[in-house]
């Protein structure tokens, strides 16, 4: 994620995009290409509008209001005191964590970055707004390359391609139902997270 968003360079090979390596890309160019939505996003000193399309006027809010709408935050928004005018502070206080993220999916529509990273992007959430955004996630991730960084398993579960990575080394690859065929360190996981999710419920019935 960090070389492929130019955080850093490679000391040896290349990152490319369509061939092109991205060293030869303008900045403003590789930021158009590559999105990015990270754990915590973050928001400026200004309305829904404004943090949509990041104060790009070009970006119409007709624009705006629809990709709000696609991602499902048309709702929370409207209930706000002045709709897509409320204003914000900066990073968004007053607005929960799915909140928050929901404006940030809304962006990657207005913006249509090639390639998406979501890094996290679920992390902080509880598991009836992680439904929401999960409904957000597959409507920003339809056509185009997306690279999903997370810890629940359901964030990657219908991913073409899963690596999994242990102490910093790719240990298995494959689909959902290839990993779990193999029995190994993803099966393992899997089965964790399901015992963690059911245990709840058993506590109440008993």
């Amino acid at each position: 994620m960090n070389l492929l968003a130019r955080f850093y360079d490679v000391d040896r090979g290349s990152v490319e995009i369509d061939g092109t390596d991205i060293r030869q890309l303008p900045q403003h160019d590789l930021h158009r290409t590559v999105g990015l939505v990270q754990q915590e996003p973050y928001l400026f000193s200004g309305t829904i509008v404004d943090n949509v399309r990041l104060f790009q006027e070009h970006i119409t809010r007709e624009e705006v209001i629809k990709a709000c709408r696609q991602v499902g935050a048309h709702p929370m928004i409207k209930r706000l005191g002045r709709g897509y005018d409320t204003k914000l502070s900066n990073r968004g206080s007053g607005l929960s964590a799915g909140e928050r993220q929901l404006i940030s999916f809304a962006r990657i529509l207005v913006f249509r970055p090639k390639i998406l990273i979501l890094d996290e992007a679920t992390a902080n959430l509880d598991s009836q707004t992680e439904q929401l955004i999960q409904h957000a996630l597959s409507v920003v991730a339809a056509g185009r390359t997306t690279l999903v960084i997370a810890h629940r398993l359901s964030t990657v579960q219908h991913a073409d391609r899963i690596i999994v990575i242990d102490s910093g080394r790719i240990v298995e690859a494959g689909s959902h139902e290839q990993l779990l065929q193999q029995d190994g360190y993803y099966a393992e996981l899997t089965r964790h997270s399901r015992l963690e999710h059911d245990t709840p419920n058993a506590r109440v019935q008993g």
